[in-house]
This record gives structure tokens, sequence and C-alpha cells, in this order.
């Protein structure tokens, strides 16, 4: 999908989505158009999701093994 960008050289133009958070990660892209809000998102002014974000860490809820009833 393409996303339109301003870029940090004051042009603009559109940019495949998968390209997006390593343009906004070399300083290339200022700015992008999300459509889902139908707003510009200006990167300096509002956090936008990064992978240290997403990339959380969860606690682990397994205990070790656990065994099954035995269904006989």
């Amino acid at each position: 999908m393409l996303i339109r960008v301003h870029c940090k050289d004051k042009s603009r133009g559109f940019v495949e989505d998968y390209y997006l958070d390593d343009l906004i990660d070399r300083g290339i892209v200022v700015a992008f158009f999300r459509p889902c809000s139908n707003e510009w998102v200006d990167i300096e002014e509002k956090p936008i999701r990064n992978k240290a974000s997403i990339e959380h860490k969860v606690p682990e809820r397994r205990k070790g093994t656990r065994i099954l009833p035995s269904l006989h």
C-alpha cells in the first residue's frame, strides 16, 4: 500500500508501507498520512509505535512440564 509522506528535504511523495519504518529511522521522512484516522502524523511532534514498544517482554506463564490427567 502506498503511504503519502513529507520528507526532510521538503519534498512530498508516496512510499510503499513496508519502507516507511526504515525511512523514518534514517530521518528521511518527517511526516506521513495515516488514512485510518484521516490525519498527518508529524514524527517529531507525535510519538508513533516503534519496534521497541511492540516487542515488549511477556512473563513466561508455563512453569514447566504439566502432566495431563488420564482419559481412561
